[in-house]
């Protein structure tokens, strides 16, 4: 039960640093940034949270943590969508 708090936990801090990666470093720093860790975060909290999803407060806070996670499956399979479509409008 000990492994699953630790890799949420460890799943979460690289949720976060996707995040700040992606959208908060960019304004300090004056450079492109690219995701740290692709699909790990994710891919940790979404394994914990199999197990974990009694816990109210976890589950909320681990379903925000994968969806602002910019490395996850989900932000590529939508920018993919994105541009997709995106280059059809515009033939």
């Amino acid at each position: 039960m000990i492994i699953l708090y630790i890799l949420f936990i460890i799943g979460s801090l690289i949720c976060f640093l996707n995040f700040y990666l992606s959208f908060l470093d960019y304004p300090v720093q004056k450079f492109k940034s690219i995701s740290g860790l692709p699909l790990v975060g994710s891919l940790f909290v979404a394994i914990s949270l199999i197990f974990l999803y009694k816990s109210n407060l976890l589950l909320t806070v681990g379903l925000i943590l994968i969806a602002i996670d910019t490395g996850g499956i989900h932000w590529f399979l939508g920018i993919t969508l994105f541009y997709y479509l995106k280059d059809k409008k515009g033939k």
